[in-house]
Parts: C-alpha cells; structure tokens; sequence
C-alpha cells in the first residue's frame, strides 16, 4: 500500500476571513464545499460527512436532475443549477443547519458565490477538494455508477483542464486512502472539536 494522504492546508476560515489553525468556533452554522474532478470521489465523502453531522446534503447532479428532466449542461442550465443551490444553502444557513455542497466547483468565480454566502450568513465555511491519480478516476469511471452524476471518463478529461486552483485554504483528501479519517477530521472541525 502506498503513502496515506490527508493534507490539511490551515483547517479553518472564518466567514471574516481569518485564518486560524484547526478548531472552528463550533456554534456557528457550517457550509461545507466540496470540491473536485468526476470520478474522485466527492458524493461519497459528501454522504459520509453528511450522514456524521445530520447536515443537509445538497448534490448538484440531484439539483439538476430535478430541475431539467432533459439535460443539457448549458451555461444557462448550470446558473439555474446554482442558483437553487445557493439558495436551498442560504435557506438552511438562515435556520442555522450546516450544508454541505457536493459539486465540482472546478472555477473560482463558482466558489466565489458560496463564500460570500457564507459571509452574508455569518457561517464559517470549510472547503473540502477530493482527488485521486488519473488512471483510478478511470477505473471508477469505467463501472456502471450509483447515484445521480452521468460523468464519465471523457467528461473527466474535459473537465481536467478547466480546474481552477483553490485561492483559499482546504482540505485536500487523495480518495484512495483515509477517507473515514478525513472526514472525521473534517466534521470535528465542522463541530469545533479540532
């Protein structure tokens, strides 16, 4: 087996903006965006931390698949897509339950929404980026899927040039190795016990 990788790069970011180092403030509500290419395992890790913290989960391939019965994937469909996400997020936010936000969030201007949610809402915010290698993205792409996404191995290679760096602090989870860990980890900063 090879090296296990979990990195956390400054665990927390406070909706002001400071960074601290682990320990979220854990009386704030939490969104939690999820970030990453198809296929590295992002509505896994959303599920399992969803399920650990009673948060609500918001999948975008879920929003889409109820908002457009024929998809297209247009730009105008992805903005109809996020809005309701950012919406349905603010909702929970307001009523003080954390959100977790599973979609790639592959460009900063897409993230850029949430954070200022977030800071409108006065929540903290924790961004989780999911990758694994190229050849086992592949290998879970080529098996028939669960769940919502329609991702497969070719849209992972339209996607892969299109990703953005993260401008602000994450967690950075390689899917193949301590994912129960990771998000452990991430839900004991989502509660402050970190």
């Amino acid at each position: 087996m090879g090296q296990q990788t979990c990195s956390f790069d400054f665990l927390y970011l406070s909706s002001q903006g400071k960074v601290a180092r682990g320990g979220g403030t854990g009386n704030l509500a939490t969104l939690v965006l999820i970030t990453g290419l198809p296929g590295t395992g992002k509505t896994t890790f959303a599920k399992k931390l969803a399920s650990t913290l009673g948060s609500n989960l918001l999948e975008s391939d879920r929003v889409r698949r109820e908002l457009f019965p024929k998809r297209r994937y247009t730009r105008k469909e992805n903005l109809k897509v996020f809005g309701t996400i950012r919406k349905r997020a603010e909702d929970s936010l307001s009523r003080g339950q954390d959100v977790i936000v599973d979609a790639t969030n592959l460009r900063e201007e897409e993230r850029l929404g949430f954070w200022q949610l977030a800071g409108r809402q006065d929540s903290q915010i924790v961004v989780v980026r999911l990758t694994a290698p190229k050849s086992v993205v592949q290998e879970r792409l080529s098996k028939p899927r669960q769940g919502e996404s329609e991702a497969d191995f070719r849209v992972y290679e339209l996607m892969e040039g299109r990703e953005e760096p993260l401008t602000r602090p994450c967690i950075q989870v390689d899917s193949r190795y301590c994912t129960d860990k990771s998000v452990a980890l991430t839900a004991a900063l989502c509660r402050g016990d970190a």
